[in-house]
């Protein structure tokens, strides 16, 4: 596998399984010294133990999407861990469904805080270490954000101001040399999709579009989806910047 992170030094929110994990160690398999962050601290640090085992350089700290001032706490760790930063990949996020005239009071501003404000803050605190190293942001929102999607408004409405924020960084910054890129997955079998519970009464086709790729309408597994984040945050990326990738297995290809 190409060193395309050699001297790096990556910092991946929401490590702990699902994309998140599978993207950090796809960096630490490139050379990438990865700062793996969660809530789940224990889950992102044998995550990092497994980069680790094989070769790599990885540690974990705790992080917490739902407070703003943890953002700047776990750049300011990463920065004194290694002393620059060159790649901010944003995957923390959160999922649920539910009719939206049901849905429970304080969970519109949980779901955005945790897959949209904190999107922001993590990028707004780690810009000015990106434009002293030249660095890049690869953040995560999903085809939701882009056609919306029944049962889950507060999510998709999160995910399309990722997108909407990315564009927008990108060309704030793209004069003083950051680049900013968004990844939307479709389906892709994590433990949080696998761990949903039945909307009452939600007509079913509704819910879901299945991928078209023979083999994967199941969904991608997150190792399929992490290769794109390792493109978008490498120098084989270096003239892309406000791109919105796709990865959905032809969901949306007409």
């Amino acid at each position: 596998m190409p060193a395309r992170f050699d001297g790096k030094v990556v910092l991946v929110t929401g490590a702990a399984s699902g994309i998140g994990r599978a993207a950090a160690l796809r960096i630490a398999a490139e050379g990438g010294r990865v700062v793996l962050a969660d809530r789940n601290v224990d889950g992102a640090a044998a995550a990092a133990r497994a980069i680790v085992a094989r070769g790599g350089t990885a540690e974990a700290t705790a992080y917490d999407a739902m407070d703003d001032s943890q953002s700047g706490a776990v750049v300011e760790w990463a920065l004194g861990r290694h002393g620059r930063l060159d790649v901010v990949l944003n995957i923390a996020g959160v999922y649920q469904r539910a009719h939206s005239e049901d849905l429970a009071a304080g969970e519109w501003d949980r779901l955005l805080q945790i897959n949209l404000s904190s999107t922001f803050h993590i990028a707004q605190r780690a810009l000015p270490a990106l434009i002293e190293s030249g660095g890049n942001i690869v953040n995560t929102a999903s085809i939701a954000g882009l056609d919306g999607l029944a049962y889950a408004a507060p999510y998709a409405a999160a995910k399309a101001g990722v997108i909407a924020l990315t564009k927008s960084l990108a060309a704030e910054f793209a004069h003083r040399g950051v680049r900013c890129n968004v990844v939307c997955p479709g389906r892709v079998r994590t433990a949080i999709a696998a761990g949903l519970t039945p909307v009452e009464a939600a007509r079913p086709e509704l819910l879901s579009r299945p991928p078209r790729l023979k083999g994967l309408e199941e969904g991608a597994t997150p190792e399929d989806i992490a290769g794109t984040y390792a493109y978008l945050a490498s120098d084989d990326a270096r003239f892309v910047s406000g791109a919105v990738v796709v990865v959905d297995g032809a969901v949306r290809a007409g």
